[in-house]
């Protein structure tokens, strides 16, 4: 998995440019939902 900062560099890479602030903030609510989602799939598979 990759680090937030990762995520960051990566798009920042791709875009050609800085990010700014409501780009990254999108950024920060994707990864954090994207670590929940991995969180209940663990979840859901040790229960089973």
């Amino acid at each position: 998995m990759k680090s937030f900062l990762q995520v960051c560099e990566d798009t920042r890479k791709k875009l050609g440019r800085q990010l700014q602030e409501d780009e990254v903030k999108f950024l920060q609510w994707m990864y954090k939902r994207y670590i929940e989602e991995q969180q209940e799939t663990k979840l859901e598979y040790y229960t089973i």
